[in-house]
């Protein structure tokens, strides 16, 4: 079999067609979970969370939040009084499996979450809580080794 131009174009455009099917292939096994299931909901919610944000740049204090060894610290402002609940939303964006939401209670200015049943890695630590009649919300990224 003589190698003429006309094989060459023919394997050519036989090597580019099986790498194209094979990447359509490997683009079709990929896993593409979503943020949120109901993602148009919360973004009409998100006027809110910015509300909620500036009332929470208001304050003189900040919310604290420390996590060692497995737990989490969150330390409220004393401004903002001691009878404080609310909900958090540990989001995972390697895993959705491993998103947890916890709501919380507490009636001084510390709240402490044990983090042992949850895998290593970086979550996003979304704290939406209330003071009496105000509320307030914190967004921050933690790492839990």
């Amino acid at each position: 079999m003589k190698f003429n131009w006309g094989t060459g174009a023919f394997l050519l455009f036989g090597g580019f067609v099986i790498f194209m099917l094979g990447l359509v292939f490997y683009a079709s096994q990929q896993k593409n979970d979503l943020v949120t299931e109901d993602y148009y909901e919360k973004e009409l919610e998100f006027k809110d969370v910015l509300v909620k944000q500036e009332l929470t740049e208001k304050l003189t204090e900040q919310l604290q939040i420390e996590v060692k060894a497995k737990a989490l610290t969150l330390s409220f402002p004393k401004e903002v009084g001691h009878n404080i609940s609310g909900k958090l939303f540990l989001f995972k964006p390697s895993n959705i499996n491993d998103d947890k939401e916890i709501s919380f209670t507490t009636d001084n200015s510390f709240k402490k979450v044990d983090l042992s049943g949850f895998s290593t890695g970086m979550y996003k630590l979304k704290v939406n809580w209330n003071a009496g009649e105000k509320e307030y919300y914190n967004e921050v990224e933690i790492v839990i080794e």
